[in-house]
C-alpha cells in the first residue's frame, strides 16, 4: 500500500494538505518536475509533500497559492496545521532535523535525543515515555546516524541546564557513559556544549525545551511537550525562539567552564 492510501483527511490536516495539493496538481496538468520548476524546489519535495511525508512550508504554500489561487489558500492551510495538535508533528522534525546545517538547542530536563547513548535513551523511554521502546530507541539512533553521519555534519549549538546532569536516569554507570559521551561530544569541531549552571536563577528557558534548525536558507523551531512537541515555521514565531534562546545563551557558562561542570557531575556518579 502507497503512503497516499494511508492519508486521512479526516484525522489529520496535514494529510489533507497533502491530497489537496496532489489533486490541484492533478487537475492543472502538472508533472511533478513541472511543479517543482515552478515553484523553485526538487521533484522529491513535491513527491514528499503529496506523500504528507514531509509538511509543506509556509514559503512554499505561497507560492502554490501564487499558481493556484485555491479557495481556502495552502498558506492558510499550513498555519492552522501548525497550529493545532493532530500528533503528525514527528514527520516534520525529523526532516528537517536529518537536513539542517546549524542546530541550536536548549534541554532543560534529560540529554538532547541526538546526544543520548543506547542505554540513555533506553533508561529514559522506559520510564512510561513510549508504549514500544525498543523500536522508539531504534529510531533515535537512526536519528542521530543521519545527523551525525553526513560526510560535512551540521553546526551543534547545546545548552545543557544543571538539572540535565543532576537528574539520574537509569544507574550510575548509565549516567557515567552518558556524560563521558557528552564530554566526547563537546571536544568535536562542531559541536558547542554550555552547561547553564544552578546560581543562574530564574530565567525565559525554564518553562521548556526547545531547538532552532537551519535548513536551507531559512529557520524552524520546536517546542517539546509531553508525548508530542510542535513543530514551528511561521518567521514571526520562529524569531521569537531565536530572541529566547539567545537570552539563555547570555547566561549561560563558557566552554571551558561548562567541561569542568561535566566533569564535576561525572564524579557525582561514581
Amino acid at each position: 500500500m502507497s503512503l497516499r492510501n494511508e492519508l486521512d483527511p479526516d484525522r489529520s490536516i496535514w494529510h489533507f494538505i497533502a491530497l489537496e495539493a496532489l489533486r490541484l496538481r492533478k487537475l492543472s496538468g502538472l508533472t511533478g518536475q513541472a511543479l517543482a520548476n515552478q515553484i523553485g524546489c526538487h521533484r522529491s519535495y513535491v513527491s514528499r509533500v503529496e506523500n504528507a511525508s514531509i509538511h509543506l512550508s509556509v514559503r512554499y504554500a505561497e507560492r502554490l497559492d501564487e499558481i493556484w489561487k485555491p479557495v481556502i489558500p495552502f498558506a492558510r492551510l499550513v498555519r492552522w496545521a501548525e497550529a493545532s495538535d493532530d500528533g503528525d508533528w514527528f514527520t516534520g522534525l525529523t526532516w528537517h532535523e536529518a537536513r539542517a546545517t546549524r542546530h541550536r538547542m536548549w534541554e532543560a530536563l534529560l540529554v538532547p535525543g541526538l546526544f543520548q547513548t543506547e542505554d540513555y535513551a533506553r533508561a529514559a523511554l522506559s520510564s512510561g515515555m513510549v508504549d514500544d521502546v525498543e523500536r522508539a530507541v531504534k529510531t533515535r539512533l537512526a536519528r542521530q546516524e543521519a545527523v551525525f553521519g553526513q560526510p560535512d555534519p551540521p553546526h551543534l549549538t547545546v545548552i545543557l541546564s544543571w538539572a540535565v546532569l543532576a537528574q539520574p536516569v537509569g544507574s550510575t554507570n548509565v549516567m557515567r557513559e552518558q556524560i563521558n559521551h557528552l564530554l566526547t561530544a563537546a571536544d568535536l569541531p562542531n559541536v558547542n556544549m554550555r552547561v547553564l549552571e544552578r546560581a543562574s536563577g530564574a530565567h525565559v528557558g525554564l518553562d521548556g525545551s526547545f531547538r532552532i534548525m537551519t535548513v536551507e536558507d531559512r529557520d524552524v523551531a520546536f517546542a517539546d511537550a509531553p508525548e508530542r512537541g510542535r513543530l514551528v515555521t511561521d518567521p514571526g514565531d520562529v524569531q521569537r525562539y531565536a530572541v529566547r534562546y539567545d537570552r539563555i545563551s547570555d547566561t549561560a557558562e563558557g566552554i571551558g567552564s561548562t567541561r569542568a561542570a561535566l566533569e564535576r557531575a561525572l564524579e557525582t556518579y561514581r
